[in-house]
C-alpha cells in the first residue's frame, strides 16, 4: 500500500463510520448485534492531568440505542514504542467511561509497521493485550460494484491498498465506476486519492480502459480531468483518423504493455510488436486477464 498522510484513513473512516465494524469483521473479529454505529469523543481522559487522545472512537449501539462495543481506532504509520504504554490506556479508560466491551483498530499501511504493531502488549502479572491490526494484506478486495456502491469509502481504501497489484483492475475499475454515485464532494476527494495512489503503469492501464468506456465513465475531479484529459483528446484523435474499433484495439493493446511492465514481465521486441500489431480488440482482452494473474510472459499468450 503507498503510504499517505496520517488524516487519509481517518477522513474516510469519519466519513463513513460504518467502514470501521465492517474491517474488524475482515479480521474475523466477533461482534454484537448493532443498529448503528456513531463516532464520539476521542479524548480518554479520566481523574489524572494526563490527557489521551485516540485518533478516532467508534461505538456500537443496538435497537434500543444501548451501546454495546467501543472501538478505539488508531492509525499508525511507523514504529513507535510508546504506543505499549498508551494503546491499553486507551482501551481500559473507554471501557470505564462506558461499561462495555472495548477493542483496539490498529490501521498500517505498511505490512513491516502492522507486523509490529501486533506483538502482545505486557500489562503485567498474567495481563496481555493483543491490538486488532490491519494491515495492507488484510485490507479486503471490493470487486463488486454493488459492494462498492454500498460502502465507497471500503472500496477506495481497497483500490488505494491493491490497485497497483497485479489485479489491480479488478478493484479500480468496480471503484471508479461507484464514485459516480456520490455528491460531488465526496466523489472529486475519492476520485483523487485513488488516482494519486497508483503508480504510472497502473495509471495508464486505467486510463486507457477508462477511455476505451468513455460513454460510462466521467472524470470528477480536477486533477482526474487534468491527468487524463491529454490521453482522453489523443484517444479522440486516433478514433476519428483510423476509426473506432482500431483505436478501441489500439487502446487495449497499450493496456496489456502497461500491465506486463507493472508486473515486470516486459515484453521483448518481437513480442511487443505482435501486440501493438494485434487489431482483435476481443483477443487483447483475453491476453488482458491472463497478464494479470499469469506466473510468466509465455502463458499469458499461451492458448489453452
Amino acid at each position: 500500500m503507498p503510504s499517505f498522510p496520517h488524516e487519509l484513513p481517518l477522513a474516510l473512516f469519519r466519513r463513513c463510520p460504518e467502514l470501521v465494524p465492517h474491517l474488524l469483521k475482515a479480521l474475523e473479529v466477533e461482534l454484537p448485534p448493532y443498529r448503528e454505529v456513531r463516532i464520539v469523543e476521542s479524548n480518554l481522559t479520566q481523574l489524572t492531568p494526563t490527557e489521551y487522545h485516540a485518533d478516532l472512537v467508534v461505538t456500537l449501539y443496538d435497537d434500543h440505542g444501548q451501546p454495546v462495543l467501543g472501538i478505539v481506532v488508531e492509525v499508525q504509520l511507523q514504529l513507535d514504542p510508546a504506543k505499549q504504554w498508551s494503546w491499553p490506556w486507551y482501551v481500559v479508560g473507554l471501557r470505564a467511561r462506558l461499561q462495555i466491551p472495548v477493542v483496539l483498530l490498529v490501521f498500517c499501511d505498511d505490512e513491516k509497521v502492522a507486523s509490529w504493531a501486533r506483538r502482545p502488549i505486557f500489562i503485567g502479572g498474567d495481563w496481555w493485550y493483543w491490538p486488532r491490526v490491519l494491515g495492507p494484506e488484510q485490507v479486503p478486495w471490493v470487486k463488486s460494484r454493488a459492494l462498492a456502491v454500498e460502502l465507497p469509502e471500503l472500496a477506495v481504501l481497497s483500490a488505494v491498498a491493491h490497485g497497483n497489484e497485479p489485479a489491480g483492475l479488478e478493484v479500480l475499475l468496480p471503484t471508479i465506476d461507484a464514485l459516480r454515485t456520490l455528491d460531488e464532494d465526496r466523489k472529486g476527494f475519492y476520485y483523487d486519492v485513488v488516482l494519486r495512489s497508483l503508480n504510472e503503469a497502473m495509471r495508464r492501464a486505467l486510463e486507457k480502459e477508462m477511455t476505451m468506456q468513455e460513454g460510462k465513465y466521467e472524470y470528477q475531479s480536477d486533477f482526474a480531468r487534468t491527468y487524463f484529459g491529454q490521453g482522453k483528446a489523443e484517444g479522440k484523435a486516433e478514433g476519428k483518423a483510423e476509426g473506432k474499433a482500431e483505436g478501441k484495439a489500439e487502446g487495449r493493446a497499450e493496456a496489456l504493455l502497461a500491465v506486463l511492465e507493472a508486473r515486470g514481465l516486459a515484453p521483448d521486441a518481437s513480442t511487443r510488436e505482435r501486440i501493438l500489431g494485434c487489431t482483435d480488440s476481443e483477443q487483447l482482452q483475453r491476453w488482458i486477464v491472463r497478464a494479470a494473474t499469469a506466473p510468466s510472459l509465455r502463458e499469458v499468450f499461451e492458448e489453452p
